[in-house]
């Protein structure tokens, strides 16, 4: 038996997510331990159904049984998923490409602590979602996006190597600048401009942290 609760719970709903497979639980419970109890809404994009191996809803039952207080919603376009997951699981039928499925989807987890993307593996469908949602994302929330290494090594994906490797630049770019701008008298002091128009990434992305197969982004807490 795992001595990682949540490994213990992927392995028992039987998600790809367990050592088992990925093993991308060792991965989130160091960075989400802390948060269990103070984890209000999860979004997962992604949940499993007929064209999947697994089981549909492995992960959000995983999730539902390791944040005790959160409320836990699935995105995914496959009708079949639309099932009775147990309390404090939601489903909403729809695309992650679609604006209204995600403002429902959004809506529904009342406050986004974490966003996990484990959805279409597309890189511009991917970052166009990140892009929609991380503003949506609570002060201090995390924005996961999964099985990044689709973007570089799994041809039916038909994904451009070039689009995921900008984006991970823009994002370091913009924490390093972080919305501050280089003095004359030093380049090594900074100085925050209140009133200065920042983009997303620059106002709200705090830092990245990047695994084998898993991107972690950080949203500041103001």
């Amino acid at each position: 038996m795992s001595t990682n609760d949540l490994d213990t719970f992927a392995l028992k709903y039987g998600t790809d997510k367990s050592s088992a497979h990925h093993n991308y639980t060792q991965v989130y419970d160091a960075y989400f331990q802390e948060r269990r109890e103070s984890v209000v809404g999860l979004l997962e994009i992604g949940v499993g159904g007929k064209t999947y191996n697994g089981p549909a809803g492995g992960s959000l039952m995983m999730w539902r049984d390791y944040f005790p207080s959160a409320k836990v919603i699935g995105l995914d376009n496959d009708p079949t998923v639309d099932q009775d997951y147990g309390d404090r699981i939601g489903i909403v039928v729809g695309d992650q490409t679609s604006a209204r499925a995600l403002d429902v989807a959004s809506g529904r987890a009342q406050e986004l602590s974490i966003v996990i993307d484990d959805g279409s593996h597309k890189d511009a469908l991917s970052i166009a979602t990140f892009e929609y949602l991380f503003p949506k994302l609570a002060p201090g929330g995390v924005y996961v996006i999964e099985d990044t290494q689709c973007f570089y090594t799994v041809p039916v994906f038909e994904n451009s190597r070039y689009l995921y490797d900008c984006f991970l630049l823009r994002l370091i770019h913009s924490i390093e600048q972080n919305g501050r701008i280089v003095t004359p008298k030093n380049s090594a002091d900074f100085r925050k401009i209140d009133d200065f128009v920042l983009n997303i990434y620059e106002r709200w992305v705090d830092r990245i942290a990047i695994h084998r197969g898993l991107l972690f982004i950080f949203k500041r807490d103001s």
